[in-house]
Order: C-alpha cells, then structure tokens, then sequence
C-alpha cells in the first residue's frame, strides 16, 4: 500500500492535508494524520499565508475514515506543501 499526501475539499468548506492510500476505492476515505489547512496573514507582509493544525486535537488516533461523498475534491498536494506537512508529522526537517 502506498500512501501519497492529498489535498482534500469537504462538502463543510474545510481543506486537510492528509497521507491517503492512493490504492483504496472503497465508498470511505482512510486519512492518516490529517491536518486542517488554515489562511491567515502572514505578520509584516500584509499578504496570505497558511498554517496546519491537527484536524482532530482532543484525539489520540492518528487515523481517520470519513465518508468519500463528503469529500468535493482531491488534489496531489504541492510539493511545497507536502515538505511543510511531512515535517509536521515527523518532526524530521525536510
């Protein structure tokens, strides 16, 4: 099973960023250590920028399965963004 980093758009309007296995067609999506993507102005610059935060933060599970039909989209993350979300998980500098 291979995992790849997706962006996702849900039906509520959140976008995560999560490692997804790329080979499940199943009516559910398994999203492992999903994080919220939030916009936020970036101090001084007066111009967007983003920050990650857990999706779930009072959980101990690092795996979630939410329905697919909640989902709007899907998207491979940029590589930008799949460095920034791989280091937040791993602690690993990338």
């Amino acid at each position: 099973m291979s995992q790849k980093v997706y962006v996702l758009k849900l039906k509520s309007g959140e976008e995560l960023i999560a490692r997804i296995d790329s080979e499940n067609e199943e009516p559910t999506i398994v999203l492992d250590q999903p994080m919220g993507i939030q916009v936020m102005m970036q101090q001084g610059m007066n111009k967007p920028g983003f920050a990650m935060l857990p999706w779930m933060m009072a959980s101990a599970d690092t795996k979630f399965t939410i329905s697919s039909d909640q989902v709007l989209t899907k998207g491979k993350a940029r590589d930008e963004m799949e460095k920034q979300y791989l280091s937040a998980i791993t602690g690993l500098s990338l």
